[in-house]
């Protein structure tokens, strides 16, 4: 088979449209490991950051077996949770194996099959305790039967996924048997369903349009209805609220509760209506009701999803798991030659990072607090929406926030110097009081904060990786109301590079790099993160720059960390230099550089 990078990234924005999609739907089927109601997002952020990583690179110019190393790399530095490090595991080991493929860009069905083998071995290999009805039985059952069909005349890859996704969907089903706990709740496993939805979106490329997901009660309606039942059931009580929610409960149809235990809840609470006095039906009532609570339980033993990459040389990684073990469980940890991705469930995050300062250093950090994150799944509180999407930014500089409300920008959280916290990213989230979010910061050192946020919040999120003001000016260039958020998440995220500019700063300490010396108090000019010029004059800088950038553009725009009298002359000195080209200026009031230009 014939597949180019190119190919092969478009077949992976399928499925994580896909995923992306249908997360919240497998965010309430978590019960395990914990029942913190994230999977599907932590799924979707892990392929998301993977997917953004490629966009620095020539796709074009990549191999097959380079771009999948490039994205297994992706996935596993920006895995979250235990999905997105075991989804990292199952791809590592596909690149790995086409990574010894002698062919560019022809890989054989016998190949690809090799490849899904050995990514759920290792995948198994590296998850502590591997469970049957997980994700993992899902990469098993694919790898077994992708081997299988392979022997098939005439097969190819795409017909071969098709034959599989039915079985995948009954091994889905039959999770809950394998998996005491899922028949419990009476759920499918999360991370099963989560697998099933990538497959099917690959299958996108075959015009495969099946249902993907039956629409599914949330996780909280289904408590909040087995708690009212339990109640009438043992108290009987005849208040106009238990009145009301007994006509409601009589009226649901069971068959059409995809959650099986609550289906059996209601049909026992009809008949049990309809027969009056039967002690022996109240007492199973009560009894599943409980057992229905308990499996969405929040007794967490280790209440922190600890994550983060640690840089180091000449570590022994088994000697790191014996370290580490004692701090907690599900332990994974991951090696990309000198980088070490590690996931942990712990008490005691701070003291545990602290430690690992000493053996090497940490580049990235992130720590969910698992027990907000079951509130959030299983509260019976219901979430004001006011407005069904909304636009957060988080920017530098009031002027700018202006900006980006003008161009419809609904909701704006504004920082000077020190960067929001998660706390604050997350009450932003909270009062845009919209079910469909997107979101987006100028400077990519907020991401972290900004994913951690996303999993205490309830509504819709989709969050696009930025790093820069003028990028999310340019989101806004190509909003539209008339479009869902996906497509315009999508949208946005293909034009992020459409506007070029540079930024101008002052040089808080002499620098000599690459020819260009500054000292202390002298201005510098940065394009595509590279110093380019340096001056101690900002109107020298500014005409330097514009003469090294400019092309066939015909608008500047000076965005200005004050505006103040020199304005007018700025502008006087730039439209007598630059007589071809029009020029506009406005009050971004950022604090580190003096001035963003852009060229449009």
């Amino acid at each position: 088979m014939s597949l180019t990078a190119f190919q092969t990234d478009k077949i992976l924005h399928n499925a994580y449209n896909l995923l992306s999609r249908e997360k919240n739907t497998i965010n309430d089927l978590n019960v395990f490991p914990v029942p913190d109601g994230d999977t599907g997002l932590n799924m979707t952020l892990t392929i998301q950051t993977a997917l953004n990583s490629l966009k620095k690179k020539d796709i074009e110019t990549l191999c097959i077996r380079e771009y999948l190393m490039n994205f297994a790399n992706g996935m596993i530095l920006n895995s979250r949770g235990c999905s997105g490090v075991i989804l990292a595991l199952f791809c590592k080991g596909i690149a790995e194996s086409v990574k010894q493929s002698d062919h560019l860009n022809n890989i054989s069905n016998s190949e690809l099959s090799a490849a899904f083998r050995l990514g759920y071995e290792l995948a198994y290999k590296e998850t502590p305790s591997p469970c049957e009805g997980t994700m993992l039985t899902m990469m098993k059952v694919f790898a077994n039967y992708f081997e299988k069909f392979t022997r098939e005349k005439n097969s190819t890859p795409f017909s071969i996924i098709k034959k599989i996704i039915p079985i995948l969907e009954k091994t889905l089903e039959k999770t809950p048997e394998m998996l005491p706990i899922l028949k419990k709740a009476g759920v499918v496993d999360s991370g099963a369903m989560g697998f099933l939805v990538l497959i099917k979106g690959v299958a996108l490329e075959l015009e495969y349009n099946r249902s993907i997901i039956k629409p599914l009660m949330t996780t909280a309606n289904i408590l909040l209805i087995s708690k009212y039942v339990r109640s009438f059931v043992t108290r009987k009580k005849s208040g106009k609220r238990n009145k009301l929610f007994k006509t409601i409960i009589l009226n649901y149809q069971p068959k059409s509760i995809t959650n099986f235990t609550l289906s059996n809840i209601i049909k026992m609470f009809n008949n049990l209506v309809q027969k009056k006095d039967n002690i022996k039906i109240a007492k199973a009532i009560i009894q599943k009701s409980e057992d229905l609570v308990e499996s969405w339980s929040s007794n967490i033993q280790y209440r922190y999803c600890t994550e983060f990459i640690m840089e180091a040389n000449h570590i022994n990684k088994q000697n790191l798991k014996s370290q580490l073990n004692n701090w907690g469980d599900s332990l994974i940890i991951i090696e990309s030659e000198d980088i070490y991705k590690i996931h942990i469930h712990t008490n005691k995050p701070k003291s545990l990072l602290k430690l690992c300062e000493a053996w090497g250093k940490i580049t990235f950090t992130k720590v969910d607090d698992m027990k907000k994150q079951h509130h959030n799944l299983t509260s019976q509180d219901k979430a004001y929406y006011d407005k069904d999407n909304a636009v957060l930014f988080i920017v530098n500089g009031d002027g700018f926030a202006e900006i980006l409300k003008g161009l419809g920008a609904t909701d704006i959280l504004i920082y000077k110097k020190v960067k929001p916290s998660v706390n604050q990213v997350q009450n932003a989230i909270i009062k845009t009081r919209a079910k469909n979010v997107i979101i987006a910061a100028d400077n990519t050192d907020i991401l972290p904060s900004l994913k951690s946020a996303i999993t205490l919040c309830k509504s819709n999120i989709e969050l696009i990786e930025t790093g820069s003001i003028i990028q999310l000016i340019s989101m806004m260039y190509n909003y539209s109301d008339s479009f869902d958020v996906m497509q315009n998440a999508n949208i946005m995220r293909d034009n992020l590079d459409n506007v070029k500019f540079c930024k101008i700063a002052r040089a808080t300490r002499s620098f000599n790099e690459d020819l260009i010396f500054m000292e202390k108090g002298d201005f510098f000019t940065i394009y595509n993160n590279k110093i380019i010029l340096s001056s101690k004059n900002i109107q020298d800088i500014l005409i330097q720059s514009i003469n090294k950038l400019k092309g066939e553009e015909s608008l500047i725009s000076l965005y200005c960390a004050e505006m103040g009298k020199n304005k007018s002359e700025i502008l006087y000195l730039m439209q007598s230099t630059f007589r071809n080209i029009s020029f506009e200026t406005y009050y971004g009031g950022q604090n580190k550089f003096n001035y963003y230009i852009t060229f449009e």
